[in-house]
């Protein structure tokens, strides 16, 4: 309803100020501000084949993304409104659900802020820390948004937000897009102020909800607490990430209800020769997302990581952090001013045998065929370059290969070759 009221208001307010803003920038207009933006991305990918093969084939297709936003500011007062159209062409059996959308409705939302607090309320994307729970999942066509409200502080010892949302289910309609019915995300996101010392920690506890959730052990609604602490910071060429994270709560499964007892770690090490050419930094990434030891304990142990990015081990997406163990040395690159690349490889392996490997996009989803038998997943070689033309053009480059292991092979999975390049405009 509020989303409703937002864009009234900005029917009314933004159609008369539409002449004050010149060449897509902002101006003043009266005692406010008006600002225009947009964006366009299109996407050509390439899998071979889609889901390691797992009941699926080659798979080749094309993704256009436009975004268009006006928000208007006055004292500490804004308005926003985005709109969004997501197209998709030639992909093996039609559309997914991020993929494909008519004309809608991707932010609409009031902000005020003032004396070091601020209220947002309406349709929003929200993403924090590192991405690895909570995201504007850009990786896919359609990024992720929520209907709710924020409230957030901001003083000398660091930030707090206050959140109660719900993610939004993307149709293919027009403007016919609304927030998932019973789902919901509530919690409190902390960040310590960076001030005189060279790391911060994040703090946070997440209640989540949500029908329909998929694990080897079971099927059914999903209820989540999570908390977790982030330490991250960099020291002369030394920078550094780390993450840990515990999870409880309640899976009401059919076959009865499951306790979850879920938990991760994940780090990011990295030392940079800024001196050296092509300024390389060597890191290691290592990660272990639980899983389900035994599936008729009546406890379930996969760990879910929410609302991650998708590229959380590749732009290939193609394995989920849940039941995973993983190590990443990785070579970034600065080739010319405008062009850098990494390398990496991936070794992954189940963290339990009972459970299965789990895939993109999220809900999880569990490989059918893959719980049980053997716990190696497999290797996968990554590339990622990019080329920023200009302060408007980007383009992307993106390739991997994924050598089946014997978690996946007993599934009917095989090894996997994926190419993408992006070609993104912003205005």
């Amino acid at each position: 309803m509020f989303v409703l009221r937002v864009l009234t208001l900005a029917s009314l307010v933004l159609p008369s100020l539409a002449l004050a803003c010149d060449g897509g920038a902002c101006t003043t207009v009266g005692d406010g501000q008006l600002q225009w933006d947009a964006s366009l991305r299109l996407r050509g990918m390439y899998y071979a084949p889609t889901r390691f093969g797992v009941g699926a084939g080659d798979d080749g297709y094309g993704l256009l993304r436009a975004l268009a936003s006006a928000s208007f500011a006055q004292g500490g007062w804004q308005a926003k409104l985005q709109l969004g159209t997501h197209a998709e062409r030639g992909k093996a059996g039609g559309s997914g659900r991020t993929d494909r959308g008519a004309l809608d409705v991707q932010q609409a939302y009031w902000r005020w802020s003032g004396a070091g607090m601020h209220v947002q309320l309406g349709r929003q994307e929200a993403g924090y820390g590192s991405s690895r729970l909570l995201s504007v999942r850009d990786g896919p066509n359609i990024r992720l948004a929520f209907d709710g409200a924020r409230v957030g502080w901001q003083g000398r010892l660091g930030a707090l937000d206050l959140m109660a949302l719900r993610p939004v289910e993307n149709r293919p309609g027009a403007f016919d897009d609304r927030g998932e019915g019973g789902a919901h995300l509530l919690g409190a996101y902390a960040t310590t102020a960076k001030g005189a010392g060279i790391s911060q920690w994040d703090l946070y506890l997440l209640d989540y909800r949500r029908e329909g959730a998929r694990f080897a052990a079971g099927s059914g609604t999903e209820r989540r607490q999570t908390l977790g602490a982030r330490w991250f910071g960099q020291s002369g060429a030394l920078d550094w990430n780390t993450e840990l994270v515990a999870q409880g709560g309640e899976l009401r499964a059919v076959t009865g209800d499951l306790d979850i007892r879920a938990w991760t770690l994940g780090t990011d090490t990295g030392w940079r020769w800024s001196a050296l050419p092509l300024q390389p930094r060597l890191g290691l990434k290592a990660d272990i997302a639980s899983g389900d030891a035994d599936p008729g304990d009546g406890r379930l142990g996969t760990f879910n990581a929410l609302f991650p990015k998708s590229a959380y081990f590749s732009e290939a997406s193609l394995l989920a952090p849940a039941n995973l163990m993983d190590l990443q040395p990785t070579l970034a690159l600065r080739l010319h001013e405008a062009v850098t690349t990494e390398l990496g490889v991936q070794l992954a392996w189940k963290h339990r045998r009972a459970d299965a490997v789990y895939t993109t996009p999220a809900p999880l989803a569990a490989l059918p065929g893959s719980a049980g038998g053997a716990r190696r997943i497999g290797t996968q070689y990554k590339s990622e370059t990019r080329w920023q033309v200009n302060d408007h053009w980007q383009w992307q480059l993106q390739l991997a290969w994924v050598d089946a292991g014997p978690a996946l092979m007993q599934a009917g999975g095989r090894d996997t070759l994926f190419a993408s390049i992006v070609g993104a405009w912003q205005w």
